[in-house]
């Protein structure tokens, strides 16, 4: 059976952690160590469906800062990102904070 990544764990832990537990079935350290790779790069390619949603909630939180102007031209609790046209000219577009 494969070898799971832990959370937190660095591809040199993995590997190192790997090839003791797979001596006795791979007594070749080459062969040991080829699939000991093998196992981590299938690991890092399959992501969980709880992981691709953080990664995602992630990249939003970094584009909508990118987009809030500074200094904050709304009112308290409410933060400006972008703007928008509103009659006829180019205002913040205020939105409550979260």
């Amino acid at each position: 059976m494969p070898v799971r990544k832990q959370a937190g764990e660095s591809k040199d832990e993995f590997i190192s952690r790997c090839m003791s537990i797979e001596e006795q079935a791979f007594p070749d350290e080459d062969q040991r160590y080829a699939v000991c790779i093998s196992y981590y790069e299938d690991t890092m390619k399959k992501q969980s469906t709880e992981q691709k949603v953080y990664n995602r909630i992630q990249n939003c939180k970094r584009q909508r800062k990118e987009n809030l102007i500074e200094p904050n031209p709304c009112q308290p609790g409410w933060e400006a990102y972008g703007t928008k046209i509103k009659d006829g000219r180019e205002v913040p577009n205020c939105v409550p904070i979260d």
